[in-house]
């Protein structure tokens, strides 16, 4: 019987914050289900209602994601394919398949829908890091066929939408042009607003630093410097 595309997301999914916070928080082994708002705000972003029984899952390594596609476009993978991991001609020394771990901070998936959520707090976003995330999608629409050429394609391909999520939306970030089966049909990644309701005016950070109070990373003293919270009366 051929899996769902989240039981294919299911089947990478090992990552141990995911389970200490569904042990933590669940019951008797069940899903941890999303919260009502949290569903009703991503729906409106997305332009989808969003299940009551969606799944969900943390630090998803985008290797993972890419097994997970192809388990899913070619349900007849199993443990003794061996898969063809091309070099990405845009990334020197790079192959599809990388190895590391570099991953989506949040994932939502349900029916043919995964949603990649990349969130931000009190730090800024960078545009190094979303542009290694673009090119990493970029590299699966182009190099998934070469992947998949030996196999029996099964599946329609899963909607891919990217989503940024912070306290306000950032005007830093440069402009990606995202592959087509992202974001329906390359569009710009949609935004959710963070909720810092009830954090502290001030965060503290234990920095390192000399005796006059001068950061430094060879410090031999430390002093609790203060990082404002967000600004909630922006949003």
């Amino acid at each position: 019987m051929a899996r769902t595309l989240v039981e294919c997301l299911k089947l990478f999914n090992r990552k141990e914050r995911y389970w200490l916070i569904r042990n933590a928080l669940g019951q008797d082994g069940g899903e941890l289900p999303l919260s009502e708002s949290f569903r009703r705000n991503l729906g409106k972003e997305i332009g989808t209602e969003i299940p009551a029984d969606t799944w969900w899952a943390l630090d998803y390594h985008i290797d993972w994601l890419f097994g997970a596609l192809a388990l899913d476009s070619a349900p007849d993978i199993d443990s003794t394919t061996i898969l063809k991991n091309p070099s990405v001609p845009t990334a020197a020394g790079h192959r599809l398949i990388r190895g590391a771990h570099e991953d989506f901070d949040f994932v939502v998936a349900f029916d043919r829908t995964i949603v990649l959520v990349e969130a931000k707090g009190v730090t800024s976003w960078g545009n190094g890091q979303m542009a290694s995330k673009h090119q990493r999608l970029c590299e699966w629409e182009q190099l998934s066929r070469d992947v998949l050429t030996d196999q029996k394609r099964a599946a329609e391909p899963a909607r891919i939408i990217v989503v940024l999520m912070s306290p306000k939306e950032s005007a830093g970030l440069s402009k990606l042009d995202w592959p087509k089966s992202v974001n329906d049909g390359g569009n710009a990644p949609k935004f959710l607003t963070m909720d810092f309701t009830g954090a502290p005016e001030k965060f503290r950070v234990p920095e390192r630093c000399n005796e006059s109070g001068t950061a430094s990373s060879a410090g031999d003293h430390w002093h609790l410097k203060s990082v404002s919270r967000p600004n909630l009366s922006e949003n």
